[in-house]
């Protein structure tokens, strides 16, 4: 089994130790899908000539994302293929949306007008990749197709949270279209960003909930009326959605942080909160998660947005990547960056490369 990067640190961090057992079983497999073929060597950042040529990635400021970007970054420099990671302060989408929007050049074209490299103005030239996530994306390429894919269904009780397939449709229908033909949208990730409703055990029992079945938030009923209940910040108001999809009016409602919010829940400051699914408290506090089937709250993909200019010469381990990328891989990655003992973005991204038998075991490692 491949052995944690003790020698980047003092000793291993613990989100590393709590995650080497739930990968061993998927290296193995990885090994033996793999044959005897051995993974190629993990390549250094590009400098110099590479980093002149090197494709960029540019990704948002959220820890999660920019580990993302850094999986698919190292496994092109592992395939002869040069990329950096770029940190963008604004939202991905916005980044994404214009690479799409990026006129093509003609062949034969006045290099002083196109580029040297084929791009349109200098501001595209500092990115070939955006890492972006497909409900923000697609809202952004067609405002209009995303309010109709987003209008509440009454026929069929589904909320206003658009399915995520129907969001990579959108998406890829947007750039078929003679206003986007600057980039191509790479396979999303297999892992889905859902919301939920989480609560405690103790709140489960007293609305006779079993979590053995997959519960739901229609499960809670009258019960719900009872709640304090704490929503992720940045999402909109639930109120209205909950009563409406679910015959739920919370009795108290409060904004916060995902971590900030689950810590009341722990504490029994809150009785249940609204936070992606995949945070890694919830396993660790034995919480009980309540499925958003309606859709009331949003759900979405990573998904790689490539340029035209490059995306035939893009290797196959990136698609790869997106397929690998699974709700227990997001979950694993976020305990392996979580806290002060967390490892960094590069770190964690090594790592699960290595665990997942798509670049090799770095020489430097105890």
């Amino acid at each position: 089994m491949t052995s944690a990067p003790g020698s980047r640190t003092a000793s291993a961090p613990a989100a590393t130790i709590r995650t080497t057992k739930f990968w061993a079983p998927l290296a193995l497999i990885g090994l033996v899908l793999s044959g005897c073929s051995e993974p190629p060597p993990p390549a250094e950042e590009p400098t110099g000539v590479d980093l002149e040529r090197a494709w960029r990635i540019a990704v948002g400021e959220d820890p999660l994302d920019q580990t993302l970007a850094q999986i698919y970054a190292m496994a092109l420099n592992s395939r002869e293929s040069p990329t950096v990671v770029v940190q963008h302060e604004g939202p991905a989408e916005e980044l994404a949306a214009a690479l799409a929007a990026e006129p093509l050049t003609a062949p034969g074209a006045d290099e002083d007008e196109a580029g040297s490299d084929g791009a349109g103005s200098e501001e595209d030239q500092r990115y070939e990749i955006v890492l972006a996530r497909t409900m923000p994306l697609a809202e952004s390429l067609d405002p209009e197709g995303y309010a109709e894919l987003t209008a509440p269904d009454e026929n069929q009780s589904i909320g206003p949270a658009a399915a995520p397939d129907d969001l990579t449709e959108l998406i890829r229908e947007e750039l078929e279209s003679e206003e986007y033909t600057g980039a191509e949208l790479f396979e999303p990730t297999s892992a889905v960003l859902s919301q939920a409703l989480i609560i405690t055990t103790s709140s489960a029992a007293e609305a006779e909930i079993s979590d053995e079945a997959e519960p739901g938030i229609q499960e809670l009923g009258e019960f719900c009326e009872e709640l304090r209940i704490g929503v992720r910040e940045d999402l909109p108001n639930p109120v209205p959605l909950l009563e409406e999809m679910y015959e739920c009016a919370p009795a108290e409602l409060t904004y916060g942080s995902e971590d900030d919010l689950l810590q009341q829940l722990i504490t029994a400051e809150l009785d249940g909160v609204v936070v992606t699914s995949s945070h890694p408290w919830v396993g660790d506090h034995a919480l009980v998660v309540l499925s958003d089937e309606g859709r009331a709250f949003p759900q979405d993909q990573y998904a790689p947005l490539v340029s035209a200019r490059i995306a035939e010469d893009v290797p196959e381990v990136a698609q790869e990547i997106s397929q690998r990328l699974t709700d227990e891989a997001l979950l694993s990655l976020r305990r392996l960056i979580e806290g002060e003992q967390g490892l960094s973005p590069e770190e964690a991204a090594e790592y699960w490369l290595v665990e997942e038998q798509l670049i090799a075991e770095p020489e430097d490692w105890g």
